[in-house]
């Protein structure tokens, strides 16, 4: 079952759909016009990228361009402390993350300090961090890493156990 919503009032020849996604955890975190598998990708890091701004009609020379439309959508997370990442080419690049309210998994990041969509062209959402069903992992979310990642809560309390 898809969390899709289509409103379609009789005599309305547009079609509007709604693409609902969850956070791992089952957490509401993105509705979007547009399916996530449907966006563009980032080549450095694979995120989807969602458009917040139109393109502007003309290119920084002058010369007239495609309008690139931005896409409706809202996010329900929480803003995470900015970071510094290092790309392998070794530019560095600033990152706004947000994060699930529920469970703190990064969801994506933005290149504009907070609040979200706050004039930044771009919101990023990473791979495997959404799923348009809820409580079921899509296919992209690499949960053997997230798994292995996440120390055991006893060891973290209580130190290493005695034996």
């Amino acid at each position: 079952m898809s969390s899709t919503a289509h409103p379609h009032r009789k005599g309305d020849r547009t079609r509007s759909a709604l693409n609902i996604y969850y956070c791992l955890c089952g957490e509401f975190a993105l509705v979007c016009d547009r399916p996530l598998s449907t966006l563009p990708v980032r080549p450095l890091d694979q995120s989807r990228v969602l458009r917040c701004l139109d393109s502007p009609p003309y290119s920084t020379t002058g010369a007239p361009q495609k309008v690139r439309t931005a896409r409706v959508f809202k996010i329900s997370a929480q803003q995470a402390p900015a970071k510094l990442i290092r790309r392998s080419d070794g530019t560095l690049e600033k990152q706004y993350p947000f994060e699930c309210a529920r469970c703190h998994l990064q969801l994506g990041y933005e290149h504009t300090p907070p609040p979200l969509k706050s004039g930044g062209r771009f919101t990023f959402i990473l791979p495997g961090a959404l799923t348009d069903r809820q409580g079921v992992a899509p296919p992209d979310a690499f949960l053997e890493q997230l798994l292995t990642s996440i120390p055991h809560a006893e060891h973290d309390a209580q130190g290493p156990k005695a034996e």
